[in-house]
C-alpha cells in the first residue's frame, strides 16, 4: 500500500473512531439533560412548597397567633426562610447546569456535523482501493478466497439461525402444552375432591382443547425442525436423533383428541410434554452456542478482510 493511502487510512480511521466517541458523549449529555429537567421540576414544587411556608407565618393566623405565643414566631420564620434560599440556590444551581449541559450539545452537534461523512469517506476509499485490487491476478485470487470463505460462514450462521428459530417455536408451543395440561389437572383435582361439577368439568375441557392444538402445532413445528437440523448436517457437528420425539408428538396428539378425562392420562401426557421440552431445550441450547460461534467467525472474517484490503499493496 502506498504511503499515501495508508495515511488515507488511518486519517479515515481517526476520524470513524472520533464520530464513534462523540456519539456517545451525544448520548450521555442527553441523559443528564432529561434527568436536569426531571430534577428541576422537582426542585421548582419545593420552592413552592417552602415560600408557602414561609407566607404562612408571615400572615395572622392560628398558627401565626401560636407561634406568637410561645415565642417561636421569628424563630420558626428564620427556618422556614433559610430553608426558601437553599431551595433557591439549589434551582438556580439545576438550571445553570442544565444551560451548560444544553451548551455542550450545541459544541457536540457541530462536531457531529464536521464527522458527519466519515463512515462515508472511508467506504468510498475501501471500494476504490478494491477496484484496484481487482485488477492483480494475486490479490484477486486471495480476495476471492477470502470471499468465499465470508459467503460460507453468512450461510452456516442463516442455517443455525433458521434451526433456532424453529427449536424455540417447538419449545414455545410445548410450554404453553404444559401450561393448559396444569391448569386442566388442578380443575381435575377439583373435581375429583370437591365435586365441581359441570363448570369445572367444562373449563378443565377447554385446557385440555388449548393442550390438544398447541400440542398439534409443536408436532408440525417439531417436523420442520427436524428438517432445518437436517440441513445442518452438512456444515455443523450437531448429531441429535428427533424421530422418537416426533413419535411421542403423534402420540400425544392421538390421545388427546380422544375424549379424555382420566387424570393419570393428563400427567402422563404432562410428563411427555416435559421430557420433550427438555430434550428440545438441549438441542437449542446447543444451537445458541453455535451460533455465537459462528457470528464471532464471521465477524473475525470480515475484519480480516478489511485489514487485508487496508494493507495491501
Amino acid at each position: 500500500m502506498s504511503e499515501l493511502d495508508f495515511e488515507n487510512f488511518t486519517v479515515l480511521k481517526e476520524r470513524m473512531y472520533q464520530l464513534s466517541k462523540v456519539e456517545r458523549n451525544r448520548e450521555e449529555l442527553l441523559k443528564r439533560i432529561r434527568e436536569h429537567e426531571s430534577l428541576i421540576v422537582k426542585l421548582e414544587v419545593e420552592l413552592v412548597m417552602e415560600q408557602e411556608d414561609v407566607d404562612k407565618l408571615t400572615r395572622m393566623s392560628l398558627t401565626n397567633l401560636f407561634h406568637t405565643i410561645l415565642r417561636s414566631k421569628e424563630e420558626q420564620l428564620e427556618l422556614e426562610r433559610q430553608q426558601e434560599l437553599i431551595a433557591t440556590l439549589k434551582l438556580q444551581e439545576a438550571k445553570q447546569s442544565l444551560k451548560e449541559l444544553k451548551e455542550d450539545l450545541l459544541e457536540i452537534g457541530h462536531q457531529l456535523a464536521s464527522l458527519s461523512t466519515a463512515h462515508s469517506d472511508y467506504n468510498q476509499l475501501m471500494l476504490k482501493k478494491e477496484a484496484a485490487l481487482r485488477n492483480s491476478p494475486l490479490a484477486v485470487h486471495e480476495l476471492e478466497e477470502m470471499e468465499s470463505q465470508i459467503s460460507h460462514k453468512s450461510l452456516l450462521l442463516k442455517e443455525i439461525g433458521e434451526a433456532l428459530s424453529a427449536g424455540r417455536g417447538v419449545i414455545s408451543s410445548l410450554s404453553y402444552a404444559s401450561e393448559q395440561l396444569g391448569k386442566a389437572e388442578n380443575w381435575g383435582n377439583w373435581d375429583m375432591w370437591a365435586n365441581g361439577g359441570l363448570i369445572s368439568t367444562h373449563i378443565k375441557h377447554g385446557h385440555i382443547d388449548n393442550a390438544r392444538i398447541s400440542i398439534h402445532n409443536a408436532n408440525r413445528q417439531l417436523q420442520v425442525f427436524h428438517k432445518e437440523l437436517a440441513d445442518l448436517q452438512r456444515s455443523t457437528d450437531i448429531h441429535i436423533d428427533i424421530s422418537g420425539t416426533l413419535k411421542m408428538a403423534d402420540y400425544w396428539f392421538d390421545g388427546l383428541i380422544t375424549d379424555w378425562l382420566v387424570q393419570g392420562r393428563i400427567k402422563g401426557a404432562q410428563d411427555q410434554v416435559l421430557e420433550a421440552i427438555h430434550k428440545i431445550r438441549m438441542v437449542v441450547n446447543t444451537l445458541e452456542a453455535d451460533y455465537r460461534n459462528a457470528d464471532r467467525e464471521l465477524t473475525d472474517s470480515k475484519a480480516k478482510r478489511i485489514a487485508w484490503i487496508e494493507a495491501a499493496q
